[in-house]
């Protein structure tokens, strides 16, 4: 065994020991494909996933976080999704620091306190918009860099411009990454259930992913989904369809999508209706608040609430195996977001369905008051602007979260270069005491009435990201504490006093582009939704849009072991398998010595023997048989013995169970 080889099997069994010693309890054994993902990464590569929604791209990460034995930073875009992951991996002994809104400002400044001086977890969930604008959170990671071995960008196809789900602090991450790491940074691993080929370019660049770096499952379509497409006259008859659907299937739990919040046909005038239906109903936004969020996402687990009325801030990551059905109540805005979407339901790997309902008023709608509002105006590009600088050249202190008027194109004033940001900052220094004699704190907090930090910066002509920096510090060190909630802000630096036609033209242009192109997908898929035929054919026009390769996606049908086959007789072969312990490949590529490749049905190892199963479902096509002749003969010359068939007849269960028990009756392995 060379050393190449060897190395490969110690990482592989290093793998299913951490499994089986910490994970256990989720499944029987880690799978090849997520095997491949951990070993890319134990090998330094940054890393890029895609596996379908409910595949365990989360073991993922867990596994390999284990293994590099440090810390692993994973960034999420949703809070309640972070505290699901933080209570698994705590249920499995992990040691967990979960920073978000839901935490006291207090609380959070401990904690960071508390890992400055050594308290070490083993996975740190936080948000994008906290890495691009918690300074402390910065400097805190920059001293303990050297025991971060891993970041983790879940979603990761929220970094995209050209994505459904565009997150722009998503886009600060590279920098936040190489502000903390310089030229060093620990591996990365990037995952996401869909992505379109411009997303997956975009990815690649931003985080220096190679193309081999790209591990994408063979079972990206979830064929276990029935799908729906209807096309409705108007909103009343729609109404009609959607409540009919509802109470037809009034025993299972459902989530319907739609994206207004409040209002006529909202998530809350539908759930007061589905309320005063007699059904258990309650409705989920992104403007609810995060305590509220995380008890609707538990009710809905628990079976408290079985039906849900919620926008697309319910959506990634969120796991809820038993989802039996998703109703789209207004088409989303791409195949991307429509597959992210429906991919809630079925989750558990049993059959599960969902039903898109929409009118032409439903297109027109989506244009002009979802996409369209999406991108911000002249005048949103010119207010920003303003907030953003006062209209003076120099240094200001901004809080993106508070000043609302600024945010729908505060980045693409920040990415157009008419503004720097210098540092991620306090507001004001006197929300901080001191806990012992500290003459230079004393100072700033003396330096200005107001304490504030561009006051004192001014006063004592000191630059703010020193005075930040120290006071970061002094934390750390427990030289001073935090009284009052700190109120982050970033001191933003203005080249100009105005906004240049010029310079307004180039932002107006860049949105532009990115407009045309979300209606380009948008159109795309209502094309799609036109010529839908049924359920295979439509799951496999989205999977040739995803670029799944043409001879996956005839694997439509679903078997025990959760490998996806062509036929239901295979399915048949591969449950019969499965049910008596005898492990199996499918479809795995065999080579001969003279360099001719086929792909068996399944292949069987066991006891340093291997078989090849060939079900022969199509030998009345003369074409096919004659190819089998030519196949048949290439296994009686290099693998004589090794070859079982079966052919297509009423009493295939039966013959198949009678292989096993006399052919492989010594391939069977004992399940535990």
């Amino acid at each position: 065994m060379n050393f190449g080889k060897e190395q490969n099997m110690n990482s592989i069994n290093k793998i299913k020991s951490i499994f089986e010693s910490n994970f256990s309890s989720i499944g029987k054994e880690v799978r090849q494909e997520q095997i491949n993902v951990i070993q890319s990464v134990l090998n330094g590569k940054n890393t890029l996933c895609l596996m379908p929604t409910g595949s365990g791209k989360s073991l993922c990460y867990w596994i390999a976080g284990k293994a590099l034995e440090g810390i692993t930073i994973v960034i999420f875009p949703l809070t309640a999704l972070m505290d699901e992951q933080a209570k698994k991996l705590s249920q499995h002994g992990c040691k967990v620091l979960s920073l978000h809104s839901g935490i006291s400002s207090k609380d959070q400044y401990d904690e960071l306190a508390l890992l400055y001086n050594g308290d070490l977890p083993d996975f740190i969930f936080l948000s994008p918009e906290r890495l691009s604008t918690d300074g402390f959170l910065e400097f805190v990671l920059k001293s303990i860099r050297d025991r971060i071995k891993l970041i983790v960008v879940d979603e990761i196809h929220c970094i995209s411009q050209w994505g459904f789900n565009f997150r722009p602090f998503y886009k600060e991450i590279p920098g936040f990454i190489k502000n903390v790491f310089e030229d060093t940074p620990p591996p990365l691993l990037g995952l996401t259930a869909t992505l379109n080929p411009k997303d997956k370019e975009e990815i690649c660049r931003d985080f220096d992913i190679a193309y081999e770096n790209i591990i994408r499952s063979r079972y990206l379509l979830r064929s276990n989904i029935n799908l729906q497409i209807e096309k409705i006259p108007n909103e009343n008859e729609k109404d009609i369809q959607l409540w009919d659907t509802i109470e037809q299937r009034k025993y299972e739990k459902i989530l319907v999508y739609l994206d207004r919040v409040d209002g006529k046909r909202s998530t809350e005038e539908l759930c007061k209706e589905a309320i005063k239906r007699g059904y258990n109903a309650a409705y989920f936004h992104g403007e609810l608040s995060s305590e509220i969020k995380s008890q609707i996402i538990e009710e809905f687990k628990n079976n408290t609430i079985t039906l849900l009325f919620a926008t697309n801030a319910f959506g990634m990551g969120i796991d809820i195996p038993d989802i039996r059905g998703i109703i789209h109540y207004l088409p989303p805005e791409s195949i991307e977001q429509y597959y992210q979407q429906i991919g809630r339901a079925g989750r558990d790997k049993q059959p599960a369905w969902a039903k898109l309902l929409y009118s032409d008023k439903n297109i027109d709608v989506r244009k002009k008051y979802f996409i369209e509002k999406s991108f911000p105006t002249n005048e949103q590009i010119q207010k920003s602007f303003e907030v953003l600088t006062d209209n003076k050249i120099g240094k200001k202190s901004f809080s993106y979260f508070e000043e609302k008027s600024a945010q729908s194109a505060y980045h693409y004033i920040i990415r157009s270069g008419l503004v720097d940001i210098r540092c991620k900052a306090i507001q004001k220094l006197n929300v901080f005491e001191a806990t012992a004699t500290l003459p230079e704190f004393e100072e700033y907090i003396q330096a200005t009435k107001t304490s504030l930090l561009t006051a004192t910066s001014k006063k004592l002509g000191l630059n703010e990201k020193d005075i930040v920096q120290s006071v970061f510090l002094w934390l750390s060190e427990r030289k001073i504490k935090v009284v009052k909630a700190p109120s982050k802000c970033l001191i933003v630096e203005s080249k100009f006093d105005k906004l240049s036609e010029e310079k307004l033209a180039e932002i107006l242009s860049d949105v532009e582009v990115k407009k045309k192109f979300k209606y380009s997908n948008f159109d795309d898929f209502i094309q799609l939704l036109n010529g839908y035929k049924n359920h295979t054919q439509f799951h496999q026009s989205i999977g040739k849009y995803l670029g799944i390769d043409k001879f996956e996606l005839g694997r439509i049908h679903q078997t025990l072991s959760g490998v996806m086959v062509r036929s239901k007789s295979e399915v048949i072969i591969a449950n019969i398998l499965h049910d008596n312990g005898i492990t199996f490949e499918y479809e795995q590529e065999l080579c001969s010595p003279d360099g001719i490749l086929y792909s068996p049905d399944f292949t069987i190892t066991s006891n340093n023997k291997t078989y090849f199963w060939e079900h022969l479902g199509m030998l009345e096509d003369e074409d096919y048989a004659n190819n089998w002749k030519i196949k048949k003969a290439w296994y009686e010359k290099h693998f004589p013995g090794q070859l079982i068939t079966t052919e297509e007849c009423s009493v295939l269960s039966k013959r198949s169970e009678n292989i096993v028990n006399t052919t492989l009756a010594s391939s069977k392995i004992r399940l535990n």
